[in-house]
Order: C-alpha cells, then structure tokens, then sequence
C-alpha cells in the first residue's frame, strides 16, 4: 500500500501514523489464500467541512472496501464513500451516502488559509486508541512548535499537541476556533512531536465540491476552550474502515478482554527511545527490534520482518494474547495496540524478499523495569528473551 511521505520506506522507523489500525502478528506464516487475505480493519478521525462531507487523511481511507461514519455521541452510524483525495498531501474527502443523514447543519468554527506563526496555541480533537480507551472524543492542546514538518516539509506544522493512533484525519484549531490544519502523524522518538497538513491544502483539494464551504468565519472564537470543543464536538466524526462494528472499551469498567486501561492516557510526557536494545536470545531471527519507545502512557516495540521464505507471497500477524513480561517480577503487559501489524485472524500481507516494519503497543511498565522478554505465546517462534530497556 502506497503511503504518505512518513511512511516511505526510509521513514518507517521513525514516524508513526497517528492512525489507530486495529491488527496483530501471529506465529503461523503461510501463502494467502483469496479467503485468508481480508482487508484491513481500522478507525480513524474525520470532522465536516460541508453539508454531507467530511475531511480526513488519505491514510485513514486508503484501502477501504467499507466506510462508516460513526457519531460516539449519538452512537449512530451512517454509509459513506471517498470522493476525493490527494494522496501526496495525504488528505482525503469523505461524503456520507445514507439517505436518513440530514446533514451537518450547525458548523460554529472557521477556516484559516494562512500560515500560523510559530507559538500560537492550538489544540485538537479525535478519537485515539478507542479499543481501550473508548469512544469519547479526546482533547490535547499545544502550539505551533515549527512552520514546517519532518525534513521540513512546507506542507505542514509541527505542533506539540499530543497526539496518538487514532487521532489521524483529526482536526487541528487554532486558538480562535478556526479550522488551521488535519492531524497526520506523530515523531515517537521524540517529545510531543506531531505534525499536521496545513488547511490551504484542504482548500485546494475540497473547496470545488459542491456542498463543501471552506469560507466560514469562526463563530466561536470569543468562546471558553471548553465551549469552543461543545460546539466543534458534534462535528468531530470517527471513520470506521472496512468493520461494520468496532471492539470498543466497556464504559463501565474501561477495559475490553485482557486489555489495559491503564495504557490510555493520551499524553506522553516523559518518552525515551532506546534503539537497537541488546536481547540475550531470541528464537527466530526474522523479527529485529529497531527500537523501543518508552513512555508514561505505553511502551512501543518497533520491529521489522524480512519475507526471505514464501516466495508466492506471504502474510504476518499477532495473536491479541501477546505480551511482555518483567524478567526480574514475572509481572505480564498485555498488548493494546499495533501499527502495520494485523490482529489474528486478520492478515497483513508481504511480498517475497520484502521487509515490513511495525510497532507493538504494550501496557506502560514501571520506571525500575531494566529488562523484558517479547512474547506471543509461548509455542510461538515469536519470542524475544531478556530485552535490555
């Protein structure tokens, strides 16, 4: 799958989509069968720009053989389709088809064509990680931290909002209430480092559609942060790709199965990136760990997987019983979440030769934590022993 600049093959290890994708990494590989190779399941952030249409990233669609436009608040879900997209600026149109949908009718923030000056405050709003931390709409504020994204890019800020997978397609304010950019991606490896498509590239893409208005002033700007996100809410969409329902936490206890609640805190404010970490054993040599990205709010494996055995084509996943665990306590960290790597018995796909990188959400481990081992189950060739932290 052909993706935005941060996930060209030079950038794999070091970006990550702040797109919640739903997969895991199994210890069978095989041949795909027309059956087993199912499309790829996942959620992301959308929020309206028009009467029927809403705005999100191309990554957040890409792929998508079913779409669903799901209000948390309502709880209601409507049929929907990509009509437009620039796949270089990784923007994408969405436009809701289902006749009982009236419309949004009740639009209060702005859009701004112009480039923000570094400082400014702004803040976002999206639906991160929600197979554990739920479906209601999550805030982060920051500023415009640079005038330009990764390798500089001009197409996009880099703001210190933080940022995680799931918020991708998001909207991004500035402090006046005003539409200034979409949410993309986050730089794990370093502090509240996330970046976001500029709004004069939404324009360009959208403002020809017929029903869309990318012209409105802000009516909110004079509002309370707090009333700025009651007004923008209702209009703040999550996309359900290729799932006709989602997994979603218990709103009673915040968990779902062996997941962790404890993981959902959104910020991270204290992440440390170990890259290449010693392991004393492992049991296939397929899977290298690039780095490991450790955090408050969860610890991230970043792994690559090399196909150098199916030469018709092969797959990988993860079973969602996969785990770390402290050398020293035996204490286990269950996995909530992955990137680029489908949950059993969902499938990702490879191509002979090819090598695929991937990041592994685990449960946050305590700060005295120095040593963990990698584990997909214990008769798996998936196991990684004494991973120096």
């Amino acid at each position: 799958m052909k993706r935005f600049l941060f996930v060209v093959a030079l950038l794999l290890t070091a970006l990550v989509y702040a797109f919640a994708q739903n997969s895991q990494w199994s210890s069978q590989k095989g041949y795909r069968t027309q059956e087993q190779d199912r499309a790829r399941a996942s959620s992301g952030t959308g929020f309206a720009i028009g009467l029927k249409h809403i705005a999100t990233n191309f990554h957040v669609v890409d792929g998508a053989e079913t779409l669903l436009v799901y209000f948390p608040e309502t709880k209601q879900k409507h049929k929907a389709r990509v009509v437009k997209v620039d796949e270089e600026h990784d923007l994408a149109v969405v436009e809701i088809t289902d006749g009982n949908f009236r419309g949004f009718t009740n639009i209060k923030y702005g859009f701004k064509r112009t480039v923000e000056n570094v400082g400014v405050g702004v803040f976002v709003l999206g639906y991160p990680l929600v197979q554990f931390m739920g479906t209601e709409v999550k805030l982060t504020t920051g500023v415009i931290s640079s005038k330009t994204g990764f390798y500089g890019n001009e197409s996009m800020y880099q703001i210190s909002a933080p940022v995680q997978p799931g918020n991708s397609g998001g909207p991004l304010f500035n402090d006046k209430g005003e539409v200034i950019g979409v949410v993309s991606a986050k730089y794990p490896a370093a502090e509240n480092v996330s970046y976001a498509i500029k709004f004069s590239y939404l324009y360009s893409l959208a403002s020809q559609i017929e029903g869309v208005n990318l012209a409105a002033a802000s009516q909110i700007s004079d509002l309370s942060l707090s009333e700025k996100c009651e007004a923008i809410i209702p209009n703040t969409v999550m996309l359900l790709v290729n799932m006709e329902d989602i997994e979603l936490a218990d709103s009673r206890t915040g968990t779902r199965d062996n997941f962790s609640a404890s993981a959902g805190n959104t910020a991270n404010n204290n992440p440390k990136r170990i890259n290449r970490p010693r392991i004393e054993r492992a049991v296939s040599q397929s899977i290298i760990i690039e780095g490991i990205e450790r955090g408050d709010s969860y610890l991230a494996i970043h792994c690559a997987y090399t196909n150098t055995r199916y030469n018709v084509g092969g797959w990988y996943n993860i079973s969602k019983e996969a785990y770390i665990r402290d050398t020293k306590t035996g204490k286990r960290y269950p996995l909530i979440d992955t990137e680029n790597c489908a949950v059993a018995p969902r499938k990702t796909s490879i191509g002979y030769g090819d090598t695929e990188t991937f990041v592994l959400y685990f449960s946050p481990i305590p700060s005295t934590t120095n040593k963990i081992d990698m584990i997909e189950s214990e008769d798996s060739s998936w196991r990684l022993y004494g991973i120096s932290l």
